[in-house]
């Protein structure tokens, strides 16, 4: 009895250790997200207990050695179902739903060269190096904060918390001055989809980037380079930068906007009642093929050095096979943001006339398990 009821009253005063960092309302009731150093001794503990379901949930995953000296690197978010205590207004019950860990690496960046001196007349001035007295805070350098592990447990998994606790974070960390990209370990195919329709859904909230467009004043040669200026380089890098994203899956999410801007002529889909189809000008094919480009462009820079072996027939061949593949993931990703979209606007209405009965929640939100390594040449 004296054990149930410490029980009891330490769980009517606890907290998650951390800081509460964000919060949203769902039909299920409120849910917070606590963020915390892996240095701080009570987020250590709390690791300590819950990092048994990287094991279990992640394939290939390993737990974290929380004995490692440089742990402060670590930054570990809880993801909390809120409840205030039967019979209480100031009290509140915590149910665990999830948590993600994300690790600083240093990330190098060249000197900017300096300018060219006014006065070429002066003498030139001999600085002595300063190291210092030692006690360098190294969380003040520029850093790429990767995900790499990543839960939402199975009771709470198809209500639409993966997707919102992904955005959470990314949230957070664009508020980090330090952090220079946001990038995510060995993802595995569920947690893909999950990045790659959160990122579309908040780059689309950016006018810069639904500025962008392909360069349909091109003209192109029958052979040679591809030109450089399908999209905006400058603009686009510019806003990569802005939105703190890896090279590589800005690309990609900007290749899929793109891709849903095409006209219906020509834009594909993930079966012959969707693909393109109806009469199509030259000025749409254009269009198409620029977009083509510029998927193959991107393929072969991550892929060179194997492309490279082959002869340019095989070369070809295997670039346009690969378009393919990635051209129908698209048409996929975009199925399932365009059905998301339209079912987050059916609940908004549903909250707006209590009355009416809530529709389900999507189930296939890809919130589960990550960090299962990947081979992908797209």
């Amino acid at each position: 009895m004296e054990f149930e009821a410490a029980v009891r009253e330490d769980s009517s005063n606890w907290t998650p250790p951390g800081k509460v960092v964000a919060s949203y309302d769902t039909k299920d009731g409120v849910f917070e997200l606590w963020k915390g150093s892996l240095a701080d001794l009570a987020v250590q503990q709390l690791v300590s207990r819950i990092q048994i379901m990287v094991t279990l949930f992640i394939e290939g995953g390993t737990p974290i050695d929380l004995e490692e000296p440089d742990k402060g690197r670590w930054t570990v978010f809880f993801l909390y179902r809120k409840q205030p205590v039967h019979g209480t207004t100031d009290q509140f019950s915590y149910m665990f739903a999830g948590y993600c860990t994300v690790y600083r690496f240093f990330l190098y960046q060249p000197p900017t060269p300096p300018g060219t001196p006014s006065d070429t007349t002066a003498p030139a001035v001999k600085d002595d190096l300063d190291l210092g007295d030692g006690n360098f805070d190294l969380s003040t350098l520029p850093c790429r904060s990767r995900i790499s592990q990543f839960i939402i447990i199975p009771s709470f998994q198809g209500k639409g918390h993966g997707p919102k606790f992904y955005s959470l974070i990314y949230q957070d960390y664009l508020k980090h001055p330090q952090t220079v990209e946001i990038t995510v370990e060995d993802p595995n195919e569920a947690f893909d989809d999950l990045r790659d329709i959160s990122d579309l859904a908040f780059l689309r909230t950016d006018p810069e980037f639904t500025a962008l467009r392909l360069n349909t004043d091109l003209t192109l040669p029958g052979n040679g380079i591809v030109p450089r200026n399908l999209v905006d380089p400058e603009a686009s890098e510019a806003l990569r930068r802005k939105v703190k994203m890896a090279p590589r899956q800005f690309a990609r999410v900007l290749e899929m906007h793109l891709m849903s801007t095409l006209p219906d002529s020509v834009r594909p889909g993930i079966s012959p009642e969707q693909s393109a189809s109806g009469k199509v000008t030259k000025e749409q094919e254009h269009e198409y093929t620029l977009w083509k480009l510029l998927v193959k462009k991107r393929i072969y820079r991550q892929n060179r050095d194997t492309l490279g072996q082959l002869d340019l027939p095989e070369r070809i061949e295997k670039l346009e096979e690969t378009r393919g593949s990635v051209e129908f993931e698209y048409a996929r990703l975009l199925a399932m943001f365009e059905t998301r979209q339209k079912q987050a606007a059916k609940q908004a209405t549903t909250a707006d006339q209590p009355n009416l009965k809530r529709p389900l929640e999507d189930v296939g939100e890809g919130s589960g398990p990550s960090k299962k390594a990947r081979v992908e040449d797209a």
